[in-house]
């Protein structure tokens, strides 16, 4: 028998049955003919346009999407890949499994034998593209991963940690960090920027950060990690990715002169990965010297309603990632923008603390407020006494005019 095949899909033959994403005619007795047929995209996700939305509302990196490791949680950033012919295409495991291949059979396997150093799945897939679990390590290379021990850790097998990395690239250049994070309660993970000589706090990450991807960069080309979670934790750490800045992997574009790079599926989404925006421009949605906001709102803005603390997109996205703010406005080490006014006010308005440092004299807000107040309402009993006085004195005035030479006082209305 003869096989004519149109197309760039793959032939799995085995024995006698053909699986393949593709139609097939019969013609002649001996001859076959294969069209392909395409399948649609993937929807868009609500999360910012780098990530992916969970199916369990959490966002990681859109880069993590298919790669073989459930970072959602309940595996659904590993749904819908372009899977083995004999793999189905969507998969039914449950949170904390993961979807492979045993003996061409599709299983969902218990997400501790993924990267337990033992392949349980054909190919050894399970084994693949695994960061780095050791609770602490010194990494040198331009980029790479590494995650906690106990991202891979069943509930039960969990114990006390306090690990560190040390990112030292020997390269000037800064280090862009990027974490996916499923801390527990009273879990802690601390950035620093250098080595761990001479180091300075970046950000202290917590649970309430498990939502989105955090991004953090280093002034230097070191960079340390700390990670603390306490026995019987229901966290499971993090799992983190780094790379120099102004290195741009295979599959990404430079920014240009400002650093950064970029991928593909990065432009035009509303999200500014480079600090000039140079993924952003000249987007077909909108207008010359316009930007997109994200989401599927579809509307624009012009550069100068760019982080200036007045949400003008739906979902914020203008005032997301700044590099920079419009006078007036106060620079977060969050990467956002608030007024200047607010700057060493007593009040932290940014949600790292940046706003009350390095002040030299802290008045609260609260105690301004509240000084104005008194001092009205003192003022208000100062006139009420004056008033009260003088009146006193008029009728003590009035009383003597009136008394009668036996000095008795004479009455009156």
């Amino acid at each position: 028998m003869m096989l004519v095949y149109f197309g760039g899909s793959s032939v799995n033959a085995r024995g006698k049955q053909l699986i393949l994403n593709a139609l097939s005619l019969p013609t002649e007795p001996e001859v076959l003919i294969l069209y392909p047929i395409h399948t649609g995209k993937l929807a868009q996700s609500s999360c910012k346009s780098d990530e992916f939305l969970c199916g369990n509302g959490k966002c990681i990196m859109r880069a993590w999407k298919c790669n073989k490791m459930d970072e959602c949680g309940d595996n659904s950033d590993e749904q819908e890949c372009h899977a083995p012919p004999t793999m189905p295409p969507t998969s039914l495991c449950p949170a904390r499994t993961f979807h492979c291949l045993v003996e061409d059979a599709p299983q969902c396997l218990p997400m501790e034998v993924q990267c337990d150093g033992s392949m349980d799945c054909d190919k050894g897939t399970d084994e693949e593209n695994c960061p780095d679990i050791s609770c602490g390590k010194r990494l040198d290379n331009f980029y790479g991963s590494f995650a906690s021990p106990d991202y891979f850790r069943s509930e039960q097998d969990r114990a006390e940690l306090n690990c560190m990395w040390v990112v030292d690239t020997e390269d000037s250049r800064h280090i862009v960090l990027q974490l996916s994070l499923q801390l527990g309660y009273n879990d802690e993970v601390r950035v620093y920027d250098g080595g761990s000589g001479g180091i300075r706090l970046l950000q202290t990450l917590s649970f309430r950060n498990n939502r989105h991807t955090v991004t953090i960069e280093s002034s230097r080309g070191q960079i340390t990690v700390t990670y603390h979670t306490d026995l019987g934790s229901l966290g499971h750490g993090f799992n983190a990715t780094y790379q120099v800045k102004g290195y741009c992997l295979p599959q990404e574009r430079p920014c240009g002169h400002d650093g950064g790079c970029f991928a593909d599926t990065e432009r035009c989404d509303g999200w500014w990965h480079c600090p000039s925006g140079k993924d952003e421009e000249n987007c077909a949605a909108c207008q010359k010297d316009e930007y997109p906001c994200g989401g599927t709102s579809g509307m624009c803005y012009p550069l100068g309603d760019r982080c200036n603390n007045q949400k003008n997109c739906p979902d914020g996205s203008d005032e997301k990632n700044c590099f920079s703010c419009q006078p007036g406005n106060f620079h977060c080490g969050t990467k956002i923008c608030i007024f200047e006014q607010w700057r060493c006010d007593g009040q932290e308005d940014c949600q790292d603390g940046s706003d009350e440092q390095n002040c030299l004299v802290v008045v609260p807000r609260k105690v301004i407020t509240a000084a104005l107040i008194g001092s009205l309402i003192c003022g208000l009993l100062l006139v009420i006494a004056l008033g009260c006085a003088f009146k006193l004195y008029s009728l003590r005035t009035r009383e003597y005019r009136y008394r009668n030479p036996s000095g008795f006082a004479v009455g009156f209305n």
